[in-house]
């Protein structure tokens, strides 16, 4: 005989799900994000050792000349701004692992209650 499952116990596994399927995604726009800022504290720490006072840059699918110092400013502000949404989806991240775990927990208490009538 099978046994059916609780209406609160499907309630709690289908937010489970939704927790988990949403941290899933936090983690992976933090990995591209963490990518990302890698790649710009190297292009930062090349643009630094430059020694011409004009680089090139990307635009598009078009190089052109720029002023070193220009790039310099642009690469910490972009870095700045990737760093902080990096915090905020790390505080997102613990958020959900957290509630995750509150009802993984639920789960267990409501499955090992006893059955009533029977």
């Amino acid at each position: 005989m099978a046994t059916k499952i609780p209406p609160k116990v499907q309630q709690l596994l289908k937010q489970l799900d939704d927790y988990q399927k949403t941290y899933n995604a936090i983690v992976a726009q933090k990995q591209q994000l963490q990518a990302a800022l890698l790649e710009h504290k190297n292009a930062l720490e090349a643009v630094k050792t430059a020694k011409e006072n004009e680089v090139y840059k990307l635009a598009g699918t078009v190089f052109f000349k720029t002023d070193k110092d220009q790039v310099i400013k642009e690469l910490e502000e972009s870095i700045t701004l990737l760093e902080a949404r990096i915090s905020t989806l790390e505080k997102q991240e613990k958020r959900l692992m957290d509630d995750i775990k509150r009802i993984n927990q639920e789960i267990r208490e409501y499955v090992s209650r006893p059955k009533q009538g029977g």
